[in-house]
């Protein structure tokens, strides 16, 4: 339970430093080389004396996702910078959490999983949260509410779609490249996130490395220890946990902290979402 707990303190402070992150200037793609390189030192160490894996379609397969997947990973991590700035860390939390439902839907659809009832309940509740988050508010925030819940949705399907290659990578790859699959994916999301920071004459400096550190490194131990906490936690007791204690602990720290308030249409959409969350992770 201490490995579930820390995980799920770790998968929250990734929300956190984005919104406070977020009152500084600092170069996007600069930070994201950083965050993104800091995940490889971890993996180089775990593969210190091991044999390289043998060069063959497995593996070329294999980098291939990688590619794919570090792509999908640099378009989440933007979409979570743009909604924490827009929505606001608590909103971002709770949907990036929703990114569940893509693999699910993917499931369902290219490989015949049926759903079950607690599915089918879980789905319901999204289509409610969307139908609720997208009621105008009054005010004259009419406005404001499509072009936000739009980012959140891009947000949603962003982050799904990264859970999304994982089952792909499962049904199509060779489980014994994880590791490789996982470290490569942080190989191409670092040099593609360096490359655009040269070709944009970016810059990569104190604050860029101070944020990219602190994103980077609760970025990859939120996901070892969650690993960890499996071997002695049941998945359907530890996914469920680690996904609404996170936004739960977003939620405290952007009430607290940032003094973030929400809209009482938002904070019912939170509300049905979390319970979404439990029944789409069982």
């Amino acid at each position: 339970m201490v490995y579930l707990i820390a995980a799920l303190l770790c998968s929250a402070m990734v929300s956190i430093v984005l919104k406070a992150g977020g009152r500084w200037e600092y170069d996007r793609y600069g930070m994201l080389t950083i965050n993104y390189l800091s995940c490889l030192f971890p993996f180089a160490a775990s593969r210190m004396g091991q044999p390289a894996p043998a060069i063959d379609s497995d593996l070329a397969l294999c980098l291939a996702f990688a590619a794919a997947n570090g792509l999908l990973y640099i378009e989440g991590m933007v979409m979570n910078q743009i909604n924490v700035r827009r929505n606001g860390a608590m909103l971002q939390a709770a949907f990036s959490r929703l990114g569940v439902m893509v693999p699910t839907c993917l499931s369902i659809i290219c490989f015949g999983e049926r759903p079950s009832i607690r599915g089918i309940i879980g789905l319901t509740l999204v289509l409610a949260a969307f139908l609720m988050m997208n009621i105008p508010q009054g005010n004259g925030r009419n406005e404001r509410t499509k072009p936000a819940f739009f980012l959140l949705i891009l947000g949603l399907l962003s982050n799904g779609l990264v859970d999304s290659m994982l089952k792909v990578f499962e049904v199509f790859g060779r489980r014994s490249l994880d590791d490789w699959f996982m470290g490569s994916t942080f190989i191409f999301a670092s040099l593609l996130c360096l490359i655009i920071t040269i070709v944009r004459h970016g810059r990569i400096g104190r604050r860029e490395l101070v944020l990219g550190l602190c994103l980077g490194i609760p970025n990859y131990l939120s996901s070892l220890l969650l690993l960890k906490s499996l071997s002695s936690v049941s998945a359907y007791i530890a996914y469920p946990t680690y996904s609404v204690g996170a936004i739960l602990v977003v939620m405290a720290a952007s009430a607290t902290v940032f003094k973030e308030r929400l809209s009482r249409w938002s904070l019912i959409s939170i509300a049905a979402i979390i319970p979404a969350i439990l029944l789409l992770n069982i």
